[in-house]
This record gives C-alpha cells, structure tokens and sequence, in this order.
C-alpha cells in the first residue's frame, strides 16, 4: 500500500465526476455507501435516459459495493489511498459497463457468499482488474444484446483500472464472459 507521505497529491478527485459517457463516485467506507450507490447508478442512469438496464445495474453495483465493503477493506489501513471506494458506470450506446474499485488486494471468490452470484446473474460478463499497489477494481457488464461490453468501454475501464489502481499495465480478468467478449480481453 501506498503511505500517506508518498501520495502524488493529483490523484485526488472530487466526490463525483460525471460526463456524457462515463460518470465516478467516490464514497466513504461504510456502510450507508451502498445507499449512496444506487442513487448515484439511477441518477446517472436516468440523466443517460438508459433506464431499461437501470435494475440489473443497480443490483450488480450494489453487490459490488457490499462486497468491496466486506472484502475489500478488510485489512487496509484506515485512510486508504488513493480512495476508499470508487464507484463508475461506463456507457457505451445502450451499453453498460459498471465497475468498483477498492484499496484490497484480494481477488473477489464466488465462494465468499452470494453476493458474486447475483452479480453473474443479472450480468452478461463480469470478471475484476489485476491487482496494483493501490487496490483492485470488480466489473460487470449489462447489455440489451446479452453481448459484453464495446471495446471503446473496456479501453476506459483499462484507463480507470491504471488510476484507481496504481497498476501501470492494467489487464481486466474475466470470470463470466459473454461470447462476443473472449477476444476483447
């Protein structure tokens, strides 16, 4: 982990970054930050006019916070850096890519409970980055084709997984891939 005496002061973001086609949160460790999430999933959602994905996004993102909460921090410091938990919602068309980064080092296990089998049911691919020195993001990909996730998508996801991450080469780790995802990763 990175200490509070070596943080490049730049990495900090605001509270919630939001654009036409991508949009992050940044939110505490505790536990109200899975209420945070959805609110932040619809409202985005709603302002993307994308509301038909709207209840598997919100369910995939808040298995992720609950496990990010559970695993995730287990273990950090108390002031983890560069964030506690970030959540981001990508779009791509009428797409989407959801993804939460955590200051963890472990890798998420479908074992751990059942919150890693919701996700892969109301998701068409879902898998998580390689770890770096700053944590690990988990991702799920919710599509009306059943596809997974456009290629412009994972290439921002990749550029969210270097930030968040510290990794400087991040490569995306699938668990569940739709067929038209086995070449993309």
């Amino acid at each position: 982990m990175t200490t509070a005496a070596s943080r490049p002061e730049e990495l900090l973001l605001p509270a919630a970054v939001t654009g036409a086609d991508s949009a992050t949160l940044s939110l505490p460790a505790d536990f109200g930050s899975e209420k945070a999430a959805w609110a932040f999933v619809d409202a985005t959602l709603d302002r993307w006019r994308c509301t038909a994905l709207a209840p598997r996004v919100h369910t995939a993102v808040g298995e992720l916070v609950a496990n990010a909460l559970e695993h995730g921090l287990s273990g950090v410091d108390a002031e983890p850096f560069p964030h506690p938990l970030v959540v981001a919602v990508l779009s791509e068309g009428p797409d989407l890519l959801c993804a939460v980064f955590d200051p963890g080092p472990g890798l998420p296990a479908k074992s751990a409970g059942h919150g890693l089998h919701v996700v892969d049911a109301v998701s068409d691919a879902w898998g998580w980055t390689e770890p770096g020195p700053w944590g690990k993001g988990v991702w799920a990909a919710v599509t009306r084709s059943g596809g997974g996730p456009a290629p412009a998508t994972v290439q921002r996801l990749l550029l969210l997984a270097e930030f968040f991450t510290g990794n400087e080469q991040p490569r995306l780790v699938t668990a569940k891939a739709a067929p038209s995802v086995t070449g993309l990763l």
